[in-house]
């Protein structure tokens, strides 16, 4: 099955011209989807996307999901007309961008994408109640308080975008924005330091440096600075998803985190640049047991333990040497 990109269902979306809005029905410009051609990408008269899931026709039908910026309406029978005139009926799950702000119409069919990838043409009911339970989840994450600073998700995103196997980290990236280590795999785990002063002086809990017996935790030091013509958020993004435009899924899981973790500042994040060769140069990695914390045992009613450790006499690792397997592999930089 061909795969669409995110920008075809961009680029095809710019392409659909506007129906002629007719009294008291749904008037929609529709074509069908590249590599899934049973489905329908389409324009209402006010310029809103939509993606149209064709679907078995089913007795039991979910009641229609209505949020702030999406609405899904179930097993809907509909017309469609065809780009050359021709009518055809066809029962569809419909998913609207119900904003009103056109600004959020390409992140609605960016995100789309991997998914209609992942369904293919013939999906089964449960397979898209599925996919439309995560994309409500990523819609609602949406109005909610940012998860992390722009500048901690940015030196995060670094880490993947320059990694040798992005796809592998992706996998390991915290399932939400609170957990306490920022990528995880089996008995290695990574976690993420930025700081904007040039000084490897970073924020801990001692959850982070203490891990459980049988596991190792790598800390990642980065220098982060704002600059005028760094790179975006928006740009560091996208060329992410295009290393693991590959995997779908992956793609999709990156998209759920990365929305979730900007929450309701999502626009404003997206254009925040940063100092990439500064970072780049910056990136060094230490073993969470040599790095200085607090020793002795923890009274058992003293909890969430945090402290600000100083890396600059902690002597950083040998990435060729002790970065050799799994996650630590597959995040060692490609320089």
């Amino acid at each position: 099955m061909k795969q669409p990109a995110s920008t075809s269902l961009i680029d095809l979306f710019e392409s659909l011209v506007l129906p002629l809005e007719r009294p008291a029905s749904r008037s929609l410009s529709a074509v069908p989807v590249p590599g899934a051609e049973t489905h329908r990408l389409a324009k209402d008269a006010s310029g809103a996307p939509y993606l149209l899931l064709r679907q078995v026709p089913s007795p039991h039908i979910a009641p229609p999901t209505r949020l702030q910026n999406l609405m899904v309406t179930y097993c809907t029978p509909c017309v469609v007309a065809q780009p050359g005139g021709m009518q055809e009926d066809g029962v569809f799950t419909i998913i609207k961008c119900s904003s009103s702000d056109p600004s959020l119409f390409q992140h609605f069919l960016k995100i789309l994408s991997p998914i209609v990838v992942t369904l293919g043409p013939a999906p089964s009911g449960a397979a898209v109640r599925l996919a439309i339970s995560g994309l409500v989840d990523l819609f609602q994450a949406l109005t909610t308080p940012a998860k992390k600073s722009v500048q901690g998700l940015w030196a995060e995103l670094l880490l993947i975008r320059y990694a040798s196997n992005p796809l592998e980290v992706v996998a390991a990236w915290h399932g939400t924005p609170q957990e306490h280590i920022d990528f995880v795999s089996g008995g290695e785990r990574l976690e993420v330091k930025s700081s904007s002063t040039r000084e490897r002086v970073h924020h801990f809990s001692l959850a982070q440096l203490v891990p459980p017996t049988g596991t190792r935790v790598v800390i990642v030091s980065v220098f982060v600075e704002a600059v005028g013509g760094g790179l975006s958020l928006r740009r560091l993004s996208d060329e992410i998803r295009v290393a693991i435009a590959s995997d779908p899924v992956m793609v999709t899981r990156f998209d759920a985190i990365f929305y979730a973790t900007l929450g309701a500042g999502w626009s404003d994040a997206m254009d925040e640049c940063f100092d990439l060769e500064l970072a780049r140069d910056s990136l060094q990695f230490f073993d969470a047991a040599g790095i200085p914390k607090i020793d002795g045992p923890i009274p058992s009613a003293v909890r969430n333990v945090r402290f600000i450790s100083d890396l600059s006499t902690t002597q950083p690792l040998e990435s060729a040497a002790s970065l050799a397997t799994g996650l630590f592999a597959a995040a060692a930089p490609v320089r």
